[in-house]
């Protein structure tokens, strides 16, 4: 396979492959999501969002299920599954003719995604290790906006093609899109020796497996997702809060958004790996908070720019949407990675599971904070969004912290582990010493996890 710079990983053919079928898929019908059930029904926009809302809601507590069924079966068999549960919800839309329908076959669609985010950044640990799990989610990341982008520029030639017509094609496109992409991950090897399924030592007895309460009370790391929820507000601002702000609040032509939205997807494509190099050195920890600050520096210039004429407003949010990328880019493959590698391998499914809970609620407030804000004019926005990142920074930089790592090592600010056990699973001890049994520290501490999602 050639290389184009991305990571070596076991599998990555059809690892990268899976992404790229996939995702092409979804870039073909993402513009005509919405309209779809109004072509095909005498339904209202109204009573369609409503249906929409109601399955999309519906299906937020199946995160918790599949990170559940991620540590009980395995990822890959998760990861499966939730193309193939895709492809039905979607496969549902063309006799989704009244509002139960519609509500159900979204309802599919969306559990099949919240499978998706659970499982996905698990296999990924399970075949990558160290940075190059930053490196593999920044080359996933690159790849989803890559042909996100194609399929929807594919999709607009369908259109003037076709018309309505193309709506059905499109359609039919995604779900088979889905499929391939499944038979493409079934056929991917993950090692399958999970930590839930090794051996006790003598001495164990009947202690518990860890579950959901370890995780629940892993106060650390649920206080972490808290916060990177917060983080996560400051997103919307491509696609919810800047056409809206820059059309309605700064008078700027209605051709704008898609610019400044098109910036933002460029530099993702072409910058995203070579960020996550340079900044590799740095801890993961600190990427996040340094992404929090730039969004709050990046709704300040939001702010001051409304008081240019609208040209100079046009050539000052070029660089403005520019730095706004550049905290995505150094921030969302590090919490991913973060929170990946410092999960106990036996419950990795349902840390992960409740971290990618984080976009999902915070989608649910997202639009009735932007629309509360807007409709106030531009301070309140840059107020809002840009103290909810200044609030976001200040707890990630009070909790990231303390998460301690999967193998029982002290923490990233070296306080000692949270169990009050000594390092274990070939960590070096303090001393610098080698580990009794003799074994290689570089092999046994920067391997992949033995066993099985991602923007």
């Amino acid at each position: 396979m050639i290389s184009l710079g991305l990571p070596r990983i076991p599998q990555r053919g059809r690892i990268f492959s899976s992404v790229f079928v996939d995702t092409f898929g979804w870039g073909l019908f993402a513009p005509l999501a919405f309209l779809y059930f109004s072509y095909n029904t005498g339904l209202s926009f109204s009573a369609i969002g409503s249906a929409v809302s109601a399955g999309t809601l519906a299906a937020l507590p199946t995160a918790l299920l599949a990170g559940w069924l991620v540590d009980r079966f395995s990822p890959k068999t998760v990861l499966v599954s939730s193309n193939l549960v895709t492809a039905l919800g979607y496969g549902l839309y063309p006799f989704a003719s009244e509002w139960t329908l519609i509500a159900v076959s979204t309802f599919l669609v969306m559990a099949g995604d919240r499978l998706y985010w659970a499982s996905w950044p698990v296999i990924v640990v399970d075949l990558a290790s160290g940075r190059k799990l930053d490196a593999t989610y920044a080359a996933v990341g690159t790849i989803k906006n890559f042909t996100v982008a194609t399929g929807a520029l594919a999709s607009s030639g369908l259109t003037v093609l076709f018309g309505h017509g193309a709506a059905d094609l499109v359609l039919a496109l995604n779900v088979a899109t889905s499929l391939v992409a499944a038979v493409l991950l079934a056929g991917v090897r993950v090692p399958t020796a999970r930590g839930a399924g090794k051996p006790r030592d003598e001495g164990d007895g009947d202690r518990r497996a860890p579950g959901w309460r370890e995780a629940f009370t892993d106060h650390a790391f649920t206080g972490f997702c808290f916060f990177f929820m917060l983080l996560t507000f400051a997103w919307a601002l491509p696609s919810t809060i800047l056409p809206a702000y820059a059309v309605e609040i700064m008078e700027l032509p209605d051709w704008t958004p898609a610019l400044f939205l098109g910036i933002n997807s460029v530099a993702i494509m072409l910058a995203q790996m070579p960020v996550t190099a340079k900044v590799s050195h740095v801890p993961r920890q600190r990427l996040i908070v340094r992404a929090g600050l730039i969004f709050v520096l990046v709704f300040t210039g939001l702010y001051l720019v409304t008081k240019a004429s609208a040209t100079t407003a046009i050539v000052v949010l070029v660089p403005v949407m520019l730095t706004f990328t550049l905290g995505e880019m150094i921030s969302l493959p590090a919490a991913n990675a973060l929170v990946a590698s410092s999960a106990p391998a036996a419950i990795r499914g349902r840390y992960m599971s409740l971290f990618q809970l984080s976009w999902a609620v915070s989608g649910l407030f997202i639009p009735l904070l932007a629309g509360f804000v807007l409709d106030r004019g531009a301070l309140w926005v840059c107020t809002a969004f840009g103290g909810i990142a200044l609030l976001a920074a200040l707890g990630i930089q009070a909790t990231a912290y303390r998460i301690a790592p999967a193998d029982g090592t002290a923490p990233a600010d070296g306080t000692a582990p949270t169990d009050g056990t000594a390092p274990a699973n070939g960590a070096a001890p303090s001393d610098g010493s080698t580990p009794a049994d003799g074994t290689d520290l570089a092999h046994r501490s920067t391997g992949p996890v033995p066993t099985k999602d991602v923007t």
